[in-house]
């Protein structure tokens, strides 16, 4: 027998962000809670354990989506592989280095080091072009993170 798709479109495990505070009818919040498996017993079946084994009988736990970015499992594609259903990762900056050129200047027969500005005339230590790493003022924060919308995450039961 088919499995029948409720009148909103939703089946019991898909997660929708929500522009709201509280979970709507038929709905639990992404919070990582342990909730009953035999209440939640359609929910239990679509995700089981996968985020969390409860107690071990009675409970199972739900995805806690809190102040995360979703990121789509791998599956096969190898640009993220080795994770699984419901891994997580801490945040991370890819390493990166900055080139600083210097240069011997002559000034007036003498030879005096640059200052490591790119397009630097080594015969009278003009600048033709200046380097800019960095374009405009950044913002800064003690995170990495894009640009972003706060919603609530929910789970359909």
């Amino acid at each position: 027998m088919p499995m029948l798709i409720p009148a909103d479109g939703f089946k019991p495990g898909d997660v929708d962000f929500k522009p709201r505070t509280s979970a709507p009818a038929g709905w639990l919040k992404c919070n990582g809670a342990t909730v009953n498996r035999t209440t939640y017993a359609a929910l239990f079946a679509a995700i089981g354990t996968t985020y969390g084994v409860g107690d071990g009988a009675t409970t199972f736990g739900l995805p806690d989506l809190r102040g995360e970015f979703v990121r789509g499992l791998d599956d096969g594609r190898g640009i993220d592989s080795g994770r699984a259903m419901g891994s997580a990762q801490a945040d991370a900056f890819q390493g990166h280095g900055h080139a600083i050129v210097t240069y011997n200047t002559n000034l007036g027969g003498g030879t005096t080091p640059g200052t490591g500005q790119a397009g630097v005339n080594q015969n009278n230590a003009s600048v033709t072009e200046a380097v800019t790493l960095n374009n405009g003022a950044p913002r800064l924060a003690n995170e990495t993170r894009p640009r972003n919308v706060a919603m609530l995450a929910c789970i359909k039961y």
